[in-house]
């Protein structure tokens, strides 16, 4: 699979499965996600980026729905954006199994969809 066909298949997948779990456990609106596929560059760590543009922007931290957070007995009120890039990057192996371990996710904002659109 080229990374044009995974970038698209990426983006089907992130706007339901993965709207599906930050909404089944965050107070959130869903995404309109979009995603681009790269090589990684030399001195980057993985080989290959799935860089994972949104309407609205990716906030940097997400609130527990109380009864998520009662049920999982957490402390603390909700989690940082690298635990939904981490179940994002899980998410790649329904689609790419051998690509998974080698490709990083990263959230970009919506300045840089519009400046993607636009090239």
């Amino acid at each position: 699979m080229n990374l044009t066909e995974l970038s698209n298949i990426l983006t089907k997948v992130y706007n339901t499965l993965g709207n599906n779990y930050i909404m089944e456990n965050y107070i959130s609106e869903p995404f309109e996600f979009k995603v681009n596929v790269r090589y990684g560059n030399p001195y980057e760590y993985y080989d290959y980026y799935a860089e994972i543009y949104s309407v609205p922007d990716i906030p940097e931290y997400f609130k527990y729905k109380p009864e998520v957070k009662k049920k999982l007995n957490k402390i603390g009120a909700g989690v940082d954006i690298k635990i939904i890039e981490l179940k994002f990057k899980q998410m790649i192996s329904y689609v790419d199994p051998d690509r998974a371990k080698k490709t990083g996710v990263l959230f970009n904002n919506r300045s840089y969809w519009n400046q993607y659109e636009n090239s």
